[in-house]
């Protein structure tokens, strides 16, 4: 069979192709952190269930939010997934991971003012 004998794409085969395309030249990563302030955070590593600290490109690069929603779900609270991008080689960017906030629990309430 040569190559001229094969059939024409179908519009469906062409988006599917288009879409995969897409995904492949997609940089965007996510990954499971574990947040004690703006300068202590413990990032999932999935192959060893193990945290990281303050090293990203030691926790797991989830491909799809979707699996590390679902990684998330099992680890319990107090978690939460960040997103990052990676280079062409597929190495982390680290400026890419935003920095934590205070959890909720440690961050100062305003003070209430009295009512006269």
């Amino acid at each position: 069979m040569k190559a001229g004998d094969l059939p024409p794409l179908t519009a469906a085969q062409k988006r599917e192709i288009e879409r995969r395309v897409r995904d492949a030249d997609d940089r965007t990563r996510y990954l499971i952190v574990s947040g004690f302030g703006p300068r202590f955070a413990l990032y999932y590593n999935v192959s060893d269930d193990t945290y990281a600290m303050n090293s990203p490109e030691l926790g797991t690069l989830f491909k799809r939010r979707a699996a590390a929603t679902a990684v998330q779900g099992l680890l319990g609270s107090g978690t939460e997934i960040l997103r990052c991008r990676v280079d062409r080689a597929g190495q982390l960017v680290k400026g890419s991971v935003p920095r934590l906030r205070r959890p909720t629990f440690l961050r100062r309430k305003a003070p209430r003012l009295k009512a006269r």
